[in-house]
């Protein structure tokens, strides 16, 4: 399945979110679910743990996290899923 592109990284984000917590999907959503995934299970388990992180003002979780951030823009882009 081809995803439509996302224009930011915060849309991707908050699409991601609320397709994981949903109980019920549909074809297309249980497709675009498991390509997001792939997506995020390239970047390895670390920065996906990063990710899935709420850093609370700890200055160096922050950085992992804008790091992780910047790397998951550049796959997605690289994937045709981001496109701003």
């Amino acid at each position: 399945m081809k995803l439509t592109p996302y224009s930011s990284l915060a849309a991707f984000a908050a699409h991601y979110r609320a397709l994981r917590s949903s109980k019920e999907f549909t074809e297309d959503e249980r497709a675009r679910l498991a390509e997001m995934n792939q997506a995020l299970d390239s970047l390895g388990a670390d920065l996906r743990a990063v990710l899935d992180s709420q850093p609370a003002g700890d200055r160096a979780a922050l950085r992992r996290r804008e790091r992780a951030e910047r790397m998951l823009r550049r796959e997605l882009m690289g994937r045709g899923i981001l496109i701003g």
